[in-house]
């Protein structure tokens, strides 16, 4: 488990929970809100690296993803279709929370998703953003420019 943690050490919000290997990229410092800690808690080494928002993967059309991860979407406003696989493992089929911050992560723009289990849906995307999933499992998003379709 990995909690970020506010000046005061009390846990501003869980990064990472999971059982077993496990790899995530996690946005930390957004919305105003500093991270000045984490809190770590496994059973086993747990190496952190810690990048820019310019190291975010870039989302052009399409990208998938196996669990929590940062992108930047540099296009204009768009149409975005998200699908949570699930997780096996999971008894409850995992969760899938989909924020979306501007694009230097200063300020929350929307939620377009937060469900337990498989879960497909089309949401507007503003753009440029950075959309941010926390999911224990696989994701992925499809994005087509407002107005238009392929």
């Amino acid at each position: 488990m990995v909690d970020a943690l506010d000046g005061r050490m009390r846990s501003g919000r869980q990064l990472a929970h999971t059982n077993g290997p496990f790899a995530c990229r996690a946005l930390v410092n957004a919305d105003d809100r500093p991270v000045r800690a984490l809190r770590i808690q496994a059973d086993g080494p747990w190496p952190v690296e810690v990048t820019g928002l310019a190291d975010a993967v870039v989302l052009d059309d399409h990208a998938e993803r196996e669990a929590s991860d940062v992108l930047r979407h540099e296009g204009g406003p768009a149409i975005a279709q998200l699908h949570h696989t699930g997780t096996p493992r999971s008894s409850d089929g995992g969760c899938f929370l989909a924020d979306v911050f501007e694009p230097d992560g200063s300020g929350f723009l929307d939620q377009p998703a937060n469900h337990v289990g498989p879960w497909t849906g089309e949401v507007p995307l503003s753009g440029p953003c950075l959309p941010y999933a926390r999911s224990d499992g696989p994701w992925s998003i499809s994005v087509r420019p407002m107005g238009g379709r392929d």
